[in-house]
């Protein structure tokens, strides 16, 4: 298919990388439009810089791949040793692309027969610099209808993004002062933690306060959480959770055999903000239907305490159709709360973003998935085609 870019500059330039769906080797877009392969550099070149023109271009299909969009130059990449582009490093100053604007797409491309299916999603995960929308049209994968989507930035939305974070004294220090980037509130903790950054930006313990009195609440109430049915069974599968004397949250189900209790430990603000876990037993082995619910629950609280509604809801579901996530004008209520998403979805397209990694709950994330898409269109400051 072919990527166009609507309102770039003079100096925009884009890279793209990924696997091929063939064999799975790393491979990356060169400036004559052809696949080659990465070749290991341990210094960033912009070797897989190519400049943005207005007429559309080729894009081949990948698996895994990325697709980086800056400004005002290209983006240098080193390369691993097993062929991967290292992405920039948001929040390090001593990174080569540090006062680049940017941002990124992730995008992967599945062939099933003579059709390919195209999975695509704007990363806002880490950090955010660039007010990029896109939109694709295909056929929907299940029912095999046209269709089109919009994500993205709205008109003005990043602008009034940078406003709200700008008046919120907990999240204000995220806009990066030298780059107008802006750090999610986990990536700057971790980045402080691990000594990239100097000095703090955001309260290693913004939710503690939080935390605890959704503790408190669940020592007297039971926390319900639905999982869904095991594979190749219809029952959904019902765990009861409530936090006990020794000050862990214990879940419980009797409605599938040999499934073990799984316990939680008190999780850190970083822990909500990253996805990083805090079960403690029942966690499960790898690929066993014990983690693959220890996971559900797991990826369903993440999301619950990014949105604070762990106050308001005593029951929980995986299903995006399930109670808690079709009452999303309770998300983000409380004063504690993520602001860095809360302020992302309410300038975006429809609502949707990547924001935290757990907004596929409730289908809240930007991804799209269409069939034998022809162009990809990425615009910077609208969501239009």
């Amino acid at each position: 298919m072919q990527v166009k870019f609507v309102n770039a500059s003079n100096d925009t330039w884009f890279a793209y990388y990924g696997l091929d769906p063939a064999n799975g080797k790393p491979l990356y877009l060169d400036a004559t439009g052809k696949l080659v392969p990465s070749v290991p550099s341990a210094k960033p070149t912009n070797a897989l810089a190519i400049k943005v023109t207005s007429a559309p271009l080729d894009l081949p299909m990948l698996n895994a791949a990325r697709l980086y969009v800056s400004t005002g130059g290209p983006l240098l990449f080193a390369v691993g040793l097993d062929g991967r582009p290292l992405p920039p490093q948001a929040p390090d100053p001593t990174d080569a692309n540090y006062h680049a604007p940017w941002d990124f797409f992730e995008i992967t491309c599945v062939p099933s027969g003579s059709d390919w299916l195209f999975n695509v999603n704007l990363s806002s995960l880490q950090s955010t610099n660039l007010p990029l929308s896109f939109h694709v049209a295909g056929t929907e994968p299940s029912t095999r209808q046209p269709i089109e989507y919009s994500r993205g930035w709205l008109p003005g939305g990043y602008s009034k993004f940078l406003a709200d974070l700008r008046a919120n004294p907990d999240f204000s220090k995220l806009i990066l002062p030298d780059t107008q980037r802006v750090l999610a509130p986990g990536t700057a903790i971790t980045a402080y933690k691990q000594h990239v950054i100097q000095n703090p930006l955001m309260d290693s313990d913004y939710l503690k306060a939080y935390i605890e009195q959704v503790w408190t609440k669940f020592e007297g109430t039971d926390l319900t959480f639905v999982g869904d049915p095991p594979p190749g069974h219809n029952t959904f599968v019902t765990w009861t959770g409530r936090v006990q004397n020794n000050g862990k949250f214990k879940f419980t189900t009797s409605d599938w055999p040999n499934l073990e209790p799984i316990v939680l430990n008190v999780p850190t603000t970083q822990e909500l903000f990253e996805n990083n876990t805090f079960c403690d037993s029942g966690c499960g082995e790898p690929l066993s239907l014990q983690q693959n619910y220890a996971n559900q629950l797991l990826g369903t609280l993440y999301a619950a305490f990014n949105r604070s509604v762990m106050l308001t809801t005593t029951e929980l579901a995986n299903a995006a159709n399930s109670a808690w996530c079709m009452a999303k004008e309770k998300f983000y209520q409380d004063p504690t709360t993520n602001h860095y998403s809360k302020s992302i979805h309410a300038n975006t397209v429809e609502g949707l973003a990547y924001a935290i990694q757990s907004d596929d709950h409730c289908n809240q994330s930007s991804f799209v998935s269409v069939l034998n898409p022809d162009l990809f269109t990425i615009t910077f400051g609208d969501s239009g085609q």
